[in-house]
């Protein structure tokens, strides 16, 4: 297991150990938010048939070559067809059909002249505007064509793409499943919410944080507080095993003599694969592999729990969902104040965004609360490792955690 090693090889290494998910097949209803499995090709065309996209007269546009207002043209109507219809009518020179928006052509027929540039009477019209060739017309295939791909492999499906799914043919799509999360908070001073909270205890804050996030990106998760006994932290992995995909524990990371999480996964076999971090918050996280499942061993303190979770374990977590390219957006922003790091690790610093005549602004966060300071923030400024200061003013690129702010 290797220890204290860079962000991101530490990145680099938690995505080499985790992969996509199983496939199941879903029906429409249930796709929102998912990501596809496999190239999807269209069964069908679509529209079906060439149809009109107007409500008017099927015609055939060299009868209507020489209208003008001096010349109309009268056409005979044969019959009618709507939306839905079997295109079972065909027409000749000097005939028109009607149609609604959305029903076939009739065979002959190449244009559709809209009913507002007609007179009707009885079973005639009156043509006073051509209506070339094309015309209000819709072709077959026009916006789906059969074996065009509608859906690729790793999207991740919108309203708007699920519905061209159907316009494709489709009632079920191969989607990767959504990973099942444990999380197990650890520690005797840790209450959970709701409960009585007398001197000395916390409330578990970093539990009821990734859970959210966790809904926030559309997965289930379990969720169990548990004391510093290595007995009762054995049992509630070891009960999990079977129905978990991912394990992140909160707290007893550190290694004293009440941190416990690592003795008792070693002693379940878990394969280490790096313990500890040059990330600030977040130095003291841990990750590996338990019966071939990933396992986080997340710090308690809030600040470094959530870090660790946002840098390392979330992105993990959604390449197991299928998003194998997952990560928060990048923005471009003017600091407001010169920030500083150290040189041997990346440090991660709360900050707020303003905008000012159109340019990002992005101030460090100086909160004495880092709870609130946590809550409050729109985003992360980013000093690398090997860097130790960004000067007030320059334009850096941040890491946009509120997906809200560019809306506001």
């Amino acid at each position: 297991m290797k220890t204290f090693i860079g962000f991101d090889e530490a990145l680099e290494l938690t995505m080499r150990n985790v992969s996509a998910s199983d496939t199941e097949g879903l029906p429409l209803a249930q796709l929102t938010g998912r990501i596809v499995a496999e190239d999807m090709d269209s069964r069908v065309d679509s529209p079906s048939s060439t149809s009109s996209r107007k409500d008017g007269y099927a015609v055939m546009s060299s009868d209507l070559a020489a209208v003008g207002e001096e010349t109309p043209v009268e056409l005979k109507i044969v019959g009618q067809l709507a939306a839905g219809d079997d295109a079972n009518l065909q027409i000749t020179s000097g005939q028109a059909v009607r149609v609604t928006t959305g029903a076939p052509l009739p065979e002959g027929a190449d244009a559709v002249l809209s009913e507002e540039f007609c007179d009707l009477t009885a079973d005639t019209i009156t043509a006073r505007r051509i209506a070339e060739e094309g015309r209000n017309v819709l072709g077959q295939g026009t916006d789906i064509r059969q074996g065009e791909q509608v859906a690729a492999k790793g999207e991740k499906l919108s309203p708007a793409l699920i519905g061209l799914l159907a316009s494709a043919g489709f009632d079920r799509v191969p989607v990767y499943q959504l990973p099942k999360v444990a999380v197990i908070a650890s520690g005797n001073e840790v209450v959970a919410p709701g409960e009585p909270l007398s001197d000395g205890k916390l409330y578990a804050s970093n539990m009821v944080e990734i859970g959210s996030w966790l809904t926030y990106y559309g997965l289930s998760y379990s969720a169990e507080l548990v004391s510093d006994n290595a007995s009762e932290i054995e049992s509630a992995i070891a009960s999990r095993l079977s129905e978990t995909d991912v394990f992140i524990t909160s707290g007893g990371a550190w290694g004293s003599e009440h941190d416990l999480i690592l003795d008792v996964v070693e002693k379940l076999g878990w394969q280490g694969i790096y313990r500890r971090v040059r990330m600030g918050p977040g130095k003291p996280v841990g990750f590996g592999l338990l019966e071939q499942k990933p396992f986080f061993i997340l710090p308690g303190g809030p600040p470094s729990n959530e870090m660790a979770f946002l840098q390392l374990a979330l992105p993990a977590i959604m390449k197991m969902k299928g998003e194998a390219a997952f990560s928060f957006p990048i923005v471009r922003a003017q600091l407001a104040d010169t920030v500083s790091g150290h040189k041997d690790w990346t440090q991660f610093i709360h900050a707020r965004l303003e905008t000012d005549k159109n340019q990002l602004i992005v101030k460090p966060a100086k909160l004495k609360s880092r709870l609130v300071s946590m809550a409050r923030k729109d985003a992360l400024i980013i000093i690398p490792e090997g860097w130790e200061e960004w000067i007030a003013g320059e334009v850096i690129d941040i890491q946009l955690l509120n997906p809200d702010f560019a809306h506001r």
